[in-house]
């Protein structure tokens, strides 16, 4: 565990503001608000059968109950370490995430109107994504617990997780690009903070923070090189299937907005391993 509390505090709050900004831009700036509709239209149904169902799918895997069991799953290899602290800190991150999430939506609730395919839809307390902020956490908290060996591994799988949720949000019309990058950044911050509490708390009492790191420079190529394939990938699928339905602008804004959502999943889970090492 990293030795830097105030460090990890400092990015807690970069990623709160960070958050702040995505609000403000999709909330408050005409161009953001256009960005984001013109954004969607892109992006939605992109995908066609038989991918369509499967991908649109993946976002189930952050509904309630799987993410119950994967937080339970992550608890308990936090236990398995003979990480007490971890254990306890885990379920506060994954749970106070989410919350603040649901809190957040009708709070900040402001009806925006967005034409799909002629469809006009209003996207009402949509910011943040529950289901981004959900899968954002869980791959976070799987980076904080498992070993230093692990954890380029945990970065890239993690990655890939909320990655695609993401994706398959847009890509169904569920949700704002604006509404994901809001969900991760919120996951962030709050992971971010419990690490920073996990940190101090440690500190005071070495013999909690297990055994000594495990150099992992041997795995951060293979990792890296796995994360830049998943993420080229996902594009690639996206780009290919919107060639036949969309004008090359569309197809455009549709690797942009892929891109960011990658690079944004991978800064966080490889950021956070990153910040991690001691």
């Amino acid at each position: 565990m990293s030795r830097r509390p105030l460090f990890l505090l400092a990015l807690s709050a970069l990623s709160f503001s960070a958050a702040a900004v995505v609000w403000l831009v999709a909330f408050h700036a005409p161009a953001g608000r256009r960005l984001d509709g013109a954004a969607l239209q892109a992006f939605a149904g992109v995908l066609r059968p038989p991918l369509s169902p499967s991908t649109n799918g993946i976002a189930v895997l952050a509904d309630p109950l799987p993410f119950v069991l994967a937080g339970l799953a992550l608890v308990a290899i936090a236990l398995w370490r003979r990480r007490w602290l971890m254990a306890a800190t885990v379920p506060v991150i994954l749970v106070s995430a989410n919350v603040c999430t649901q809190w957040l939506k009708p709070a900040l609730t402001d009806p925006r109107h967005i034409t799909v395919d002629g469809i006009d839809r209003i996207y009402p307390g949509s910011w943040p994504s529950g289901h981004s902020t959900a899968s954002m956490s869980l791959a976070l908290c799987l980076v904080l617990v498992v070993g230093p060996r692990l954890r380029p591994l945990a970065a890239v799988a993690g990655a890939a997780y909320a990655i695609g949720v993401g994706y398959s949000l847009i890509s169904a019309g569920w949700h704002l690009p604006s509404d994901v990058f809001g969900g991760y950044f919120v996951a962030a911050s709050f992971t971010l903070l419990g690490a920073a509490a996990l940190a101090a708390l440690e500190r005071r009492d070495p013999a909690a923070s297990g055994p000594g790191p495990i150099p992992w420079r041997t795995l951060a190529g293979p990792a890296a090189a796995l994360a830049g394939a998943a993420a080229l990938g996902a594009i690639n699928v996206i780009a290919v299937h919107s060639a036949g339905t969309a004008a090359s602008v569309r197809g455009a804004v549709v690797l942009v907005v892929a891109f960011a959502i990658a690079g944004l999943g991978i800064a966080l889970t490889a950021g956070l391993a990153l910040a991690l090492r001691r």
